[in-house]
């Protein structure tokens, strides 16, 4: 898969028990975090770094268990 345009592709941040198990707090205000893991040409340096984006945005989009985020939409890079 290659990202066009001024995106990134996101896979969200979740915690594990001791028991191995993967958690989501709903009421997590930081449920929007995550790592990028691909992006666009002009964005190449933010590869592997730990993102605060917009939690609801019409230019976000699921793809498998990652979101696919428009640059315009990171509020902050961690």
């Amino acid at each position: 898969m290659q990202i066009l345009g001024n995106r990134v592709l996101v896979r969200k941040l979740v915690e594990e028990t001791k028991e191995g198990f993967q958690t989501v707090d709903v009421n997590d205000p930081f449920l929007n975090k995550g790592v990028v893991e691909d992006a666009a040409t002009g964005s190449q340096f933010m590869i592997g770094k730990t993102i605060l984006f917009a939690k609801y945005s019409p230019d976000t989009h699921d793809y498998e268990d990652k979101k696919i985020v428009s640059v315009d939409d990171i509020l902050a890079i961690l």
